[in-house]
């Protein structure tokens, strides 16, 4: 039982039971880029629920709402010109349809540029939207992977269902995946999706089932990496246009694809679906390969327990000094998503160097679960080998009696950061150095003791690092730190990654995120140039963000090797 949690958690599978989502995705398709209004708030991101006052919709209708309600839910002229929120844009000028000519299943003239029923300031509003400043490549190739008939869905709440189909792709080639955009069909019922691709040499955990069209699934995948995915939130999402998620198709031209979808159905009737993800790619690869390590808490940790009518209760884990050493040149976080449940409602991992705090990679206040999104790093921030990564999460359980255990149920509780990062931590030899980092056990009592439980932290190869800490793992030092010269170290030189100017050598610039002599900063480098090829070849770009998943089913099997696995959930 404890492996099937385990792998439940490495697969992120915890959506199970939700109740209904708050926002109503059918109005948002009446509307001009209505699933990417800004956020104006200081978190960013995307307004899931443009009619409410409350982001993630549900609730008291803002001025725009009203307005919207009154015209019968329709997009016309009049609703276009007017200034619902009075802060000078007419509701068209801010939705991206300033001549008011935008009718439903058009594409819009341009993006959402601020909230029509929020006043808010336009600077800078448009770019909380990843694919406001998307230019598709010449290159481009899309693939839409979603279910080849609708599937059935009887009248109880919860389900998983699968389907796998061979995808014909061009041969032997490597793509970056540079976007992802949400087919959806029943808006109502469908709570998450997934796509994932299997290599030649893997099988899916559900087996064989190329062509057998949908089947019951059961909620994770360990044999397949993932590649994509989706939650209620925003219906896009881009890459910067430096940045891939490598795809690699060179050694076949037909791979096996699954998607995976879970409903809540809390309508009780029957439904139908044929949802799914467009792929976005391209063969042109990026000066940079991107991928994700996950920082946060296990749900099978003792200590995950939140007692009842607490206003922002605390857990916190750390990814120590002993695990981020595993690196041999710096990463840079460029992006995070923040996952918790029903009460999670805020999450910040902190960086230490030296014992001493440098600040934060990701920070969100007011957390929403019907409304998660991926927030920027700009610029993206600089993690060192011996670095200490501090995730800590605020629950409200004001409004209930019972306590709350960690689990992959909506009705469990999670505390998962998801950072974005590059280049590819990874060395010819060892491909991949860090794709998760949280601890199986606690290592830190709330009240400040070591309690004796050591940590149990997976890279891609299925480590597993027990430090013995003698205080606090938050304030332990790397090996940089005797001689203070930390930065001096992993400074980069042409061609190397770099967040800001000062992660490069002197008389460097960063560009484009790779450090370049001031004389080509007109003309940065591109792919095919000397610098990127030897930068890419530095950084052994050789697998995808996907293959966390893998990384999280090896820490389980190194767990249980290593035994830990005696704990029944």
């Amino acid at each position: 039982m404890l492996l099937n949690n385990l792998l439940l958690i490495a697969s992120c599978v915890c959506f199970a039971g939700i109740q209904p989502a708050l926002a109503r995705p059918q109005y948002a398709e009446k509307i001009p880029n209505g699933y990417t209004v800004p956020n104006p708030g200081p978190q960013g991101g995307i307004w899931a629920g443009v009619g409410h006052e409350n982001a993630a919709g549900g609730g008291e209708l803002n001025p725009f709402g009203e307005d919207f309600a009154t015209n019968g839910y329709l997009w016309t002229p009049e609703l276009c010109q007017l200034d619902s929120d009075g802060d000078g844009r007419s509701n068209g000028e801010e939705l991206g349809d300033p001549d008011c000519v935008w009718m439903e299943g058009d594409d819009p003239d341009g993006p959402a540029m601020s909230h029509p029923g929020i006043v808010d300031d336009v600077q800078g509003a448009s770019t909380v939207n990843s694919c406001a400043k998307y230019v598709a490549p010449d290159d481009e190739i899309t693939f839409d992977i979603a279910f080849s008939a609708p599937t059935e869905i009887d009248g109880t709440q919860t389900h998983y269902i699968c389907e796998q189909r061979v995808l014909d792709v061009p041969a032997q080639t490597t793509l970056h995946l540079i976007k992802k955009s949400i087919l959806l069909d029943n808006v109502d019922t469908l709570h998450h999706m997934f796509v994932f691709i299997c290599p030649v040499n893997a099988t899916s955990t559900d087996g064989e089932r190329v062509g057998e069209g949908a089947y019951q699934c059961s909620g994770n995948e360990s044999g397949c990496r993932r590649v994509a995915g989706w939650a209620v939130g925003p219906h896009e999402s881009c890459e910067p246009d430096n940045v891939g998620v490598e795809i690699d198709f060179s050694s076949n031209t037909k791979v096996v694809v699954k998607i995976e979808a879970h409903y809540d159905n809390t309508s009780g009737e029957p439904q139908q679906d044929q949802s799914g993800i467009r792929l976005y790619m391209t063969s042109t690869l990026r000066p940079l390969t991107s991928s994700q390590m996950i920082t946060g808490m296990a749900t099978a940790n003792v200590d995950f327990s939140i007692p009842a009518q607490q206003s922002l209760y605390p857990l916190t884990n750390t990814c120590p000094t002993a695990v981020t050493e595993h690196l041999d040149h710096a990463v840079y976080a460029y992006a995070f998503t923040p996952h918790m449940h029903l009460y999670g409602k805020q999450l910040v991992t902190e960086q230490y160097r030296c014992g001493q705090k440098i600040g934060d990679l990701g920070r969100i206040d007011d957390y929403e679960f019907d409304n998660q999104q991926t927030y920027n790093l700009d610029p993206p921030i600089k993690i060192l080998p011996g670095d200490a990564l501090v995730t800590t999460c605020g629950f409200d359980t004001t409004t209930i009696d019972f306590s709350v255990a960690g689990g992959e149920e909506t009705t469990d509780e999670m505390c998962l950061n998801f950072l974005s990062i590059y280049p590819h931590p990874g060395t010819e030899e060892v491909p991949s150095l860090l794709g998760s980092c949280f601890s199986f056990e606690h290592g830190l009592a709330r009240d400040g003791r070591i309690v004796p439980f050591p940590f149990a932290i997976g890279d891609m190869e299925g480590s597993v690092v027990t430090p013995d800490f003698e205080s606090d793992p938050r304030l332990s030092y790397g090996s940089c730190c005797a001689a203070n010269n930390c930065d001096e170290l992993y400074l980069s030189d042409v061609g190397g990654a770099c967040g800001v100017d000062a992660d490069c050598v002197v008389n460097l610039e960063c560009e484009g995120g790779l450090c370049i002599s001031p004389v080509d900063a007109a003309t940065p480098a591109t792919n095919n140039d000397e610098a990127t090829e030897d930068a890419l070849n530095e950084s052994d770009i050789s697998t995808s963000a996907g293959n966390t998943l893998a990384s999280l089913n090896l820490l389980v099997l190194a767990i249980l090797l290593a035994g830990l696995g005696g704990m029944m959930l």
